[in-house]
């Protein structure tokens, strides 16, 4: 795996990058969603998606996605959260033979960190195996190495703006004239004992989407990301989810740090 890097919401340097984003945020061009796929536990139809947008979330939340399509020797070394990953990513990368790779999570594989801190509590030694997927951009490693694609790969953790971030991420990079960028964003109900830890505020529903962003051109319809000093009306995966499923024509996204998703008209952009 090439080029990978990760930013985190406590890394300085990371948060100087976001916060001179915001600041020239206007400045960043259009893209296109070419493609794009989500998945929640049990949620497999259209009126499926309009009842989980409607916070009616069905009583399975023990699902694992299906990753079939998937090389064996990866779904071995997969856990829950790079299933639920790479059975969004994999649609969009489709046919492609290289594409950008952004992951998003907030959490990331938290049980398997967990696994290697109670390993070492009981002074019992640490799998290379658990912690070498346990890393926040192992799954875009694993998919890396599937696909035979050395494309860059950056993996974004940045609390309640993780999702948000990491699409922030994405469309920087496709308005840059990178040709093809799947942004993959996947987060989960968090294991005991963190599952009570204060200050969380909502728990994460199993969720994972992922979009394929390229350049736009005058020939489809693109989006464009600019500040918003609006605050959001509902939590990053409803409004990304309502604005793909239900074409509406603009969403806010984030939590501290807000960003207005809108598309932009034909009159925009000539």
């Amino acid at each position: 795996m090439l080029g990978s890097r990760t930013l985190g919401p406590n890394h300085e340097a990371a948060f100087e990058i976001c916060h001179g984003m915001q600041q020239t945020g206007e400045n960043i061009g259009g893209f296109a969603v070419s493609r794009w796929h989500a998945w929640a536990p049990g949620v497999e139809s259209a009126a499926d998606w309009d009842a989980w947008l409607a916070g009616r979330v069905p009583g399975t939340a023990d699902t694992q996605p299906d990753v079939s399509q998937l090389p064996a020797l990866l779904r071995r070394r997969l856990d829950r959260l790079g299933r639920m990953a790479l059975h969004t990513a994999w649609p969009c990368l489709d046919g492609l033979d290289a594409a950008q790779f952004v992951f998003a999570s907030r959490d990331g594989s938290l049980a398997r960190t967990l696994e290697l801190l109670a390993a070492l509590a009981h002074d019992e030694p640490l799998s290379p195996a658990v912690f070498s997927v346990s890393v926040h951009n192992g799954t875009t490693g694993l998919c890396s190495i599937a696909r035979g694609d050395h494309s860059a790969s950056t993996a974004v953790a940045a609390g309640r703006d993780s999702l948000g971030m990491g699409l922030l991420e994405a469309a920087c990079q496709a308005s840059v004239g990178a040709e093809h960028v799947v942004m993959c964003y996947a987060d989960q109900n968090l294991p005991p004992p963190y599952d009570t830890a204060p200050g969380r505020g909502v728990q994460h529903q199993p969720f994972s989407v992922s979009l394929l962003l390229e350049p736009a051109t005058p020939e489809r319809e693109s989006c464009r990301l600019i500040p918003s000093a609006q605050p959001a009306a509902e939590n990053p995966e409803v409004a990304l989810l309502r604005f793909l499923a239900q074409h509406t024509p603009s969403m806010i996204i984030g939590a501290d740090q807000c960003w207005r998703l809108e598309r932009s008209t034909r009159a925009d952009q000539a």
